[in-house]
Order: C-alpha cells, then structure tokens, then sequence
C-alpha cells in the first residue's frame, strides 16, 4: 500500500466516524407550542401526524424553571444575536442557534423568584 491509498482510507473513516447525527425531536428537550400554552420538556415520538407530548414527568406547559435549567436543557445562547428585554421589564430574551436554525426564546419571569415560563417561540432559517 502507498501513503496515497493510507491516506484516502484515513479521510474516508473520519468523514463517516465524524459525522454529525441526525437530527430528532424525540427523547430530547423540546419547546412545544398548540392550543395549550408553550409547554418544555422531553418529547415523545412523533406519530400519526397528531401534536407532539411530552414524555411524562416532564415539565409541563407553563412550566417555571430555574434559568440555570434552560441552560442545561438548550445549551448556551447564540453569541451573534444578544437581546434583552425592555428595561424594567419581566421579560427576559434568548436566541439559540445552530447551523441554519435559529430560536428566538420570549421568557417571562415567574412569581417564584429565579423562575422563567416560555411565553413566545419564533423559528428561523438562514436562506442557502
């Protein structure tokens, strides 16, 4: 065998080894919207096309949760896309992004203190 053909052999298994999963919405922490109020939680499968649930003893919509707990469920805001709320406000803003996608998180803060329920989603892709 030749560098060439060790070489390429070696190329070919780190693009398989290190490709990125494939995407899901079931068994992770979702954010889900419909005729209830935005609810946070792990997600069931989707199935017949019917609204998404959370899987049981998951936080259930209008759920207040700690701020430290959005960080653990979604990870770290987008750097590029700060925003707070109006100041004095009990709004607080957040953005995740990845890729193409962005998230656009409307937190309102809870009566218990340190505690935030999502009120607004919205979704974005970047054009290609």
């Amino acid at each position: 065998m030749n560098i060439k053909t060790i070489a390429l052999g070696v190329l070919c298994f780190g693009a398989v080894a290190c490709q990125a999963p494939t995407a899901r919405l079931s068994g992770r922490w979702v954010y889900l919207s419909g005729n209830a109020p935005v609810a946070v939680g792990q997600a069931e499968g989707p199935a017949a096309g019917g609204p998404m649930r959370l899987v049981p003893g998951s936080p259930a919509a209008g759920a207040c949760l700690a701020a430290e707990e959005y960080v653990q469920m979604f990870g770290p805001v987008c750097a590029h896309e700060p925003e707070a709320g109006p100041p004095g406000s009990d709004v607080d803003v957040r953005w995740y992004c990845h890729g193409h996608l962005a998230v656009r998180v409307r937190l309102e803060r809870c009566p218990q203190a340190g505690r935030l329920r999502v009120a607004e989603l919205a979704v974005a892709t970047s054009e290609r």
